[in-house]
């Protein structure tokens, strides 16, 4: 029991946690439909239309896969949930210092959360998946190893301020991770380092080609469509489960099902388009 779950029962825990996902991390990427606009992608009614079909059907498909192979699908996005949270905090320029900070930040994210709560998690797991866990964890007893060279590479190519900076956030974040429980410790820092950070590089990058009321108004639109569905769909889960694992199943699985076409837009088509003028 953490020090918090020892004030604070853990299921009033676990609904702020998962309340404070849907209602404030979320929203970040309900930005995409403004970034659309920044692309080009909703010049014409057929565009917007086709664009739409595309991010729906990529979600889809991807709650199918979770249907079919819960526990492969789950172990991918953890995987590529660790490249694009790093990719977000990472404050290196040089191609191959982003790729390698962005797997010793994200890893300390996906991997810290998980092995400094293996009980509760796996709890957490089972409830997502409901089949044997132990690949999941043995992809993430490697993220770790993985994550912690990584690290020294980083504190290695980093110059004095940086290191110090990075030492700083990676600490602060692996306490905050011991000291909160598993649910919310991610729900504190994808709304509140994650969420905040892409909110706020999106907002400088499309300043020039998509007005404030435009992007206030698709990621309005993006929200309550999104919330919309998955309350939808949280009432038929609450048909045949309890409401907190029934909300758990929905809001990660939505989670992992928005991520991808999130992830092909922003750590894709953005950033090559990014690299290719020269922008980070």
């Amino acid at each position: 029991m953490t020090a918090l779950e020892s004030f604070i029962a853990a299921d009033a825990l676990n609904l702020v946690a998962l309340f404070g996902v849907v209602f404030i991390g979320l929203p970040h990427g309900a930005m995409d439909g403004a970034l659309a606009m920044h692309f080009g992608w909703t010049n014409r009614p057929t565009a917007t239309v086709l664009f739409l079909l595309w991010y729906l059907g990529l979600a889809g498909v991807v709650v199918v896969l979770w249907a079919f192979a819960p526990v492969l699908t789950f172990t991918a996005f953890l995987a590529i949930s660790i490249v694009h949270f790093g990719r977000g905090d990472s404050s290196s320029t040089v191609a191959g210092q982003t790729f390698i900070e962005s797997l010793a930040r994200g890893g300390v994210v996906i991997g810290g959360i998980s092995q400094l709560h293996r009980e509760n998690v796996n709890t957490i797991f089972q409830t997502l998946v409901g089949q044997e866990t132990s690949l999941i964890w043995l992809f993430l007893n490697g993220v770790v190893v993985l994550a912690a060279a990584c690290v020294v590479v980083a504190l290695l190519f980093k110059d004095t301020a940086s290191r110090r900076l990075f030492v700083m956030e990676l600490g602060t974040l692996w306490l905050m991770f011991l000291v909160a429980p598993p649910l919310l410790g991610f729900a504190l820092y994808f709304c509140f380092v994650h969420a905040v950070r892409h909110a706020s590089s999106m907002g400088a990058l499309m300043q020039s080609t998509v007005s404030r009321f435009s992007i206030a108004k698709t990621t309005v639109v993006f929200s309550l469509l999104t919330w919309g569905v998955g309350l939808v769909v949280l009432v038929q889960q609450t048909a045949t489960m309890d409401m907190e694992p029934a909300l758990l199943r929905v809001v990660f699985i939505g989670l992992a099902a928005l991520t991808v076409p999130h992830m092909v837009m922003v750590d894709g088509v953005l950033h090559r388009s990014t690299s290719s003028t020269g922008r980070t």
